[in-house]
């Protein structure tokens, strides 16, 4: 898109690991709703191996979907997320 920058994870490194396709309502929140939302992809991702799936469970705005994500994604480390996508790769 003409003027729109290009897409960085801003040195948040988990969300390096999102796949390289960002829908463009995710790349137009705050960092701050990135990290949340990012976090929550990969989780959906981790359980379901559906990327289409994974996004719309972490964008889904309905308040309680949202608090009950942000609960979770605040009580799971990043070093959790990280050993199940290397799970998940590994043959």
């Amino acid at each position: 898109m003409v003027g729109m920058p290009e897409w960085t994870p801003g040195g948040d490194p988990m969300l390096a690991l999102l796949p390289p396709e960002l829908p463009m309502m995710f790349q137009q929140l705050p960092r701050e709703e990135q990290a949340w939302r990012g976090r929550t992809f990969l989780m959906s991702y981790l359980m379901t191996d559906n990327v289409v799936f994974s996004w719309a469970f972490a964008l889904n705005n309905e308040p309680t979907h949202v608090a009950e994500c942000k609960a979770i994604v605040a009580g799971t480390r990043d070093e959790v997320i990280v050993k199940g996508l290397h799970d998940l790769s590994a043959p």
